[in-house]
Parts: C-alpha cells; sequence; structure tokens
C-alpha cells in the first residue's frame, strides 16, 4: 500500500511540476494568428483544457479543503493515508 501512495505522490510532483507545459500550449492557440482548427489540434486543446481544470481543482483543494485547520475531519477517513500523502507533507 505504501507503495501505491508513493507512485501517487511521484505523479502528483511531476503533474504540478509539468503543467505549464499544457498551459503554455493555451495559451499559444488562443493568442496566435487564426488559422484553421485540425481535429487533432482541438482534441489537443481540449485536453489540455482538462488539464488545466484538474489543477486548479487540486490547488483549490490544497488551500482550502485539506488545511491543518480541518486535518482532524479527514484522520477518520479510509484514504487518509493518501490525502494525508498528498496534501499535508512533502514525501510520505
Amino acid at each position: 500500500m505504501s507503495y501505491l501512495i508513493l507512485i501517487i505522490c511521484w505523479i502528483d510532483r511531476a503533474f504540478t511540476t509539468l503543467i505549464f507545459l499544457p498551459m503554455l500550449y493555451i495559451l499559444y492557440r488562443k493568442f496566435r494568428p487564426t488559422k484553421p482548427w485540425t481535429p487533432r489540434a482541438m482534441r489537443l486543446y481540449l485536453v489540455c483544457k482538462v488539464l488545466v481544470i484538474l489543477f486548479l481543482v487540486r490547488i483549490f483543494c490544497a488551500g482550502f479543503l485539506f488545511t491543518p485547520v480541518n486535518y482532524e475531519r479527514f484522520t477518520d477517513s479510509g484514504l487518509f493515508p493518501l490525502i494525508k500523502a498528498i496534501f499535508y507533507s512533502d514525501w510520505p
């Protein structure tokens, strides 16, 4: 179980570190000269938008839900080791 939590923490760390790439792509597609959108470019654009929305939800959870003030609320949860590893410490 601890290896799974460690892998999820690494994925979370990579996601929060590399999220600037989809953000740059969104900005590039929005502010470049108008050219027709290919289906592939549109799919990539939508995937990048979904990734950015997921990042914003993660930041919201880290900033407002999983704070030290609410720590006691989540200690009874079955997912507490995962929540603790992602939101309450750098590494498990």
